[in-house]
């Protein structure tokens, strides 16, 4: 299965589970502002996996966003090869990166943005899964009776947040808490330009240390903007999103003393139309990723 394969349908549920849980969400964008649908967490009961997604029937595709532990993200230098040979290219050039040999992978590319004034050669991202994972994943999706359509990745799916509130011409920088750690995505004119996974975790935040652990924070953040400089020179970071959390606030205050751009939380209704959801703002991060996940219009090709 193709993890950025285009849709036609325009409603799109999403989907990641989760240990005893399912976060969910669905999305109209028949309409100017998508339109929240639903949006929510489903417990599981032991491993009834199929009773719980059966709940988020539809008729329309669904998208399942893996896990951090159930794939691999790397930036590459774009081979010089016909579009046609590319992904077999980048096959082996990522094979010393993967725990699995590359011929039992599923492998997929999306292009990084080039400005015309960068000289350096084009790059892309490679993601890989193992082809196990995804047929387990494929067999539970069609056991409940889903229309699995596309193999989706949180860093596209914070990235289609950041489409909605992007400035054009400039790059806007999100951050949300992952289970691995903090997830920092940057966008530039709807395309994903860098990705990282920072070593500090909710708790550290919320923990008796916390002053240490937001300095080393807004260290990791601040590195990830210097190198976005080196790689995107001449082109300004607008500012720093926050998916929402609790105490967000403290986070923000604690990060704008600290970095020389602002920094929000974000407010979901800024991105589409939640009145049917007043409440959103306060849900999980993990459905904040499904609403983003749902949000996908169509593939991103290099």
């Amino acid at each position: 299965m193709r993890f950025f394969r285009r849709t036609t349908e325009q409603g799109l549920t999403a989907y990641l589970r989760l240990p005893g849980r399912i976060a969910f969400a669905r999305v109209d964008r028949r309409v100017g502002v998508p339109k929240l649908l639903a949006v929510g967490m489903v417990p599981v009961k032991g491993d009834n996996w199929n009773e719980a997604l059966s709940d988020l029937q539809n008729k329309g595709p669904v998208s399942l966003v893996l896990r951090p532990a159930d794939y691999k993200l790397r930036v590459l230098d774009a081979p010089n090869v016909p579009a046609d040979e590319l992904k077999s290219a980048v096959r082996w050039q990522i094979q010393d990166m993967l725990d699995f040999h590359a011929n039992d992978g599923t492998v997929d590319v999306l292009a990084v943005p080039h400005p015309e004034h960068l000289n350096h050669v084009r790059q892309i991202f490679a993601v890989a899964a193992k082809n196990s994972l995804i047929a387990e994943e494929t067999a539970i999706a069609t056991g409940a009776g889903l229309n699995l359509a596309i193999i989706d990745i949180l860093e596209t799916a914070q990235r289609n947040l950041a489409i909605r509130l992007e400035t054009q011409g400039r790059a806007l920088a999100v951050f949300s808490f992952i289970e691995t750690g903090g997830l920092l995505t940057l966008s530039l004119d709807g395309e994903l330009c860098m990705a990282r996974t920072l070593g500090v975790t909710q708790a550290l935040l919320e923990g008796d240390d916390m002053e240490n652990a937001l300095e080393r924070l807004t260290l990791e953040i601040q590195r990830t903007l210097d190198h976005y400089d080196r790689q995107f020179g001449g082109i300004p970071v607008d500012r720093l999103m926050m998916l929402p959390i609790e105490q967000g606030d403290r986070l923000r205050n604690g990060l704008s003393g600290n970095l020389a751009l602002p920094v929000e939380v974000m407010d979901l209704a800024s991105a589409l139309d939640t009145s049917a959801f007043p409440e959103v703002n306060q849900l999980p991060t993990p459905c904040l990723h499904a609403i983003g996940a749902a949000l996908r219009m169509e593939d991103t090709r290099p």
